[in-house]
């Protein structure tokens, strides 16, 4: 009989210990899920935020220490009670655009590195309705890793080992910010150059590769599109200039551009050339030459940067594609004064009022300037 309440006693006893055990594995399990759900909201609210409002967009920076400067703009700002820290990076879409501001911005503009404020201005007068040429993320460190026994400013603050950066890209379209990865850190601040993100997220980005035909000609650019509207795509080829010196130079002036109509079976046949219609190489002030070109239905258009003094020009030749031809639509140009960001300056379209029928071959970079010279009609 004693024998038998001992065991019914080491029954009882591991029953009320696996029950402790269990009860504590479902705390457990409860703290775990209770903590995810917290992560989830913090996510929530971060893509919710609109880091681009002007709590946030205290000024944009290319000089990161006075010793150092960012190879895009950067905006950093640092809240230890509330969102954390972080740094937003426009991390240019392009080849192009990425040489302009590690090769090209410090040419143009002029002033003291820790003059800021016109920094600022400068950056800011360039990135102004031009977001969509860039990828932007944000760098984000929450609050619970930043270690307090500091003062909470972006020169002292030191965050944890091991913390988790969260990397934000802002949906240009929902004008949302999507979590796309998180990394451990320990070190702050986290500044990074654009290979840091390209390497991350190739496929955001472009990247102009000079490629090699049978014919021993090196094109620069290569698009594929149906231009006549036919149901085969046709093909625009820019070929570099292997006048200019400069690697640049030599894939964004004075490039020969052909255009080449799609057959049936596969292969192209000469449709177009024009050796003459991209700008040259302005010596007397700094331009980015060609930038892209556009399609949409049976229009196309070429889209460059040519400068006159300190006013920045952005040029728009549009052409219509109409069975076998090709003529120009319209011509337009949008100006920005790099001395005065402040200065508005009217736009101007030229229409063929202007100019009546001309076909692509005989639109050059002269034919382009004189219009330019002219008083749009309405």
């Amino acid at each position: 009989m004693e024998k038998k309440l001992n065991r019914l006693t080491i029954i009882l006893k591991i029953l009320i210990l696996s029950l402790f055990i269990n009860s504590c594995n479902g705390q457990h399990k409860t703290k775990v899920i209770e903590k995810s759900k917290e992560e989830i909201i913090k996510h929530n609210n971060d893509e919710n935020t609109d880091f681009l409002d002007k709590k946030y967009l205290t000024g944009y920076l290319l000089n990161i220490d006075g010793s150092s400067l960012s190879e895009h703009p950067i905006v950093n700002y640092l809240d230890c009670e509330n969102e954390g820290y972080f740094t937003m990076h426009f991390i240019p879409k392009s080849d192009t655009l990425r040489v302009f501001w590690t090769d090209k911005y410090n040419k143009i503009y002029k002033y003291e590195y820790d003059d800021l404020d016109t920094e600022n201005k400068h950056i800011s007068g360039i990135l102004k309705n031009n977001y969509n040429l860039y990828n932007i993320f944000l760098y984000k460190i929450n609050k619970e890793y930043i270690v307090r026994d500091s003062l909470c400013s972006k020169e002292s603050v030191n965050i944890k080992d091991n913390s988790i950066a969260n990397i934000y890209l802002l949906d240009q379209t929902n004008n949302s910010w999507n979590l796309i990865k998180q990394l451990k850190e320990n070190v702050l601040p986290p500044y990074h150059d654009n290979n840091y993100f390209l390497k991350l997220f190739p496929k955001l980005f472009s990247f102009d590769k000079v490629l090699k035909l049978n014919e021993n000609r090196n094109v620069a650019y290569s698009y594929d599109f149906d231009l006549d509207q036919d149901g085969i795509k046709d093909k625009i080829m820019l070929y570099a200039n292997d006048e200019e010196k400069g690697d640049f130079e030599r894939i964004h002036f004075g490039l020969p551009m052909e255009i080449k109509k799609g057959l049936p079976n596969n292969t192209f046949q000469k449709w177009y050339e024009n050796n003459n219609i991209i700008p040259k190489n302005n010596f007397n002030c700094v331009a980015e030459g060609f930038n892209r070109i556009v399609f949409k239905g049976n229009y196309f258009t070429i889209e460059d940067y040519i400068c006159s003094d300190y006013i920045s020009i952005s040029t728009y030749t549009t052409f219509k594609v109409f069975k076998d031809k090709i003529l120009l639509h319209k011509y337009s140009q949008t100006y920005f004064d790099k001395a005065d960001h402040d200065k508005k300056i009217p736009s101007k379209t030229w229409t063929q009022k202007d100019f009546n029928d001309v076909n692509f071959e005989n639109v050059t970079e002269d034919f382009l300037l004189k219009i330019s010279q002219t008083k749009p009609k309405q």
